[in-house]
């Protein structure tokens, strides 16, 4: 098959399990049905072990993270031991994750990544934690279901095993590790001194972004798109709530008016030259744009939109640092 087909075909596949994976969540009720969608992205890999391995980890992290999340939610009431729990299991997962340092490591990140998701917008407004946790991990496994039922056939397999860890640097993990923390403290903060849409957006991208950049020894490929591939995934989802609301979109419309942006997201996923930025760029459009719920009213979103741009920038400075000025670049060696 020739590379061109081959892509294309990728693309297709994943389309079809992104698509399909919204539209499921949708159909059940599900009251943000656009994390359903996500996993697709992430856990597609090149070769069948890494996307099987990607796959029960996703949803053993999604377990673990969302238990320690609703742990730290009923356990400890005052706001600040929150924060501080919430950025200590931040930096531990995001830690193990550098550690591990090989595709067994994405159980950790995830658990990271999750106790940020389930925890944070508990901090704004009351939240039934259980049932939001549970939430997510049905939108987990819907995707993960999907994307490793159509894209398993069609993925090759690794000809040699990967190992379970490799050694990229102690000292390095912890310092990833470390900074994670920070963030995720700060980014608790954020929703506790600010809040609304904004303030949570911006404590999500911050945990998010500083988790995968942290937990991953080899960061350079998605500090080099992180700031763009954002930004192209704001735009997206500005122009998704823009003409949702200027036909008053709403219900199964949402859905369909999803659909071409997540075509356009899954050719760029599936190219070799685009797939990197393409992660990042599909992941802001589905969580700026709440794809498929109703969403905010379009300046919110755009509000929103540029706080996640300006994560994603400040975690870009603390790991290359901008021109004569090295920011926190202790964290990077």
């Amino acid at each position: 098959m020739s590379p061109d087909r081959s892509t294309a075909l990728r693309a297709s596949i994943l389309f079809l399990a992104a698509a399909l994976s919204l539209g499921i969540a949708y159909g059940m009720g599900v009251q943000s049905p656009f994390w359903a969608a996500m996993p697709v992205w992430v856990v597609a890999q090149p070769f069948r072990q890494d996307l099987v391995i990607r796959a029960i980890l996703r949803l053993v992290g999604t377990v673990v993270g969302g238990a320690l999340a609703w742990l730290v939610l009923t356990e400890l009431h005052d706001p600040l031991l929150q924060a501080l729990a919430i950025g200590a299991l931040i930096g531990v997962g995001t830690f193990v994750s550098f550690w591990i340092g090989t595709v067994h490591s994405y159980g950790s990140l995830m658990a990271a990544i999750t106790v940020g998701v389930v925890a944070l917008p508990a901090l704004d407004h009351p939240v039934n934690s259980e049932a939001y946790a549970v939430e997510r991990l049905v939108c987990t496994l819907i995707g993960v279901t999907l994307v490793t039922a159509l894209t398993f056939a069609f993925t090759p397999k690794r000809e040699q095993p990967v190992p379970i860890r490799i050694d990229h640097g102690l000292s390095r993990g912890i310092r990833r590790g470390a900074f994670a923390a920070v963030a995720g403290v700060i980014a608790a903060l954020l929703v506790i001194y600010i809040g609304g849409a904004i303030g949570i957006a911006s404590a999500l991208s911050l945990c998010v972004f500083a988790s995968i950049v942290g937990g991953s020894p080899h960061s350079a490929a998605i500090l080099e798109n992180l700031v763009p591939s954002a930004a192209l995934g704001i735009v997206a989802a500005i122009l998704y709530r823009w003409i949702a609301q200027t036909f008053g979109l709403s219900g199964a419309d949402l859905v369909l008016l999803a659909l071409p942006f997540i075509a356009a997201g899954a050719v760029m996923r599936a190219h070799p030259k685009t797939a990197p930025a393409g992660i990042d760029c599909n992941m802001c459009f589905l969580l700026a744009a709440e794809v498929g719920a109703t969403g905010h009213p379009l300046p919110i979103t755009a509000e929103a939109g540029l706080a996640m741009i300006i994560a994603a920038t400040g975690v870009s400075m603390a790991y290359r640092g901008t021109g004569h000025r090295k920011v926190l670049m202790a964290f990077s060696r």
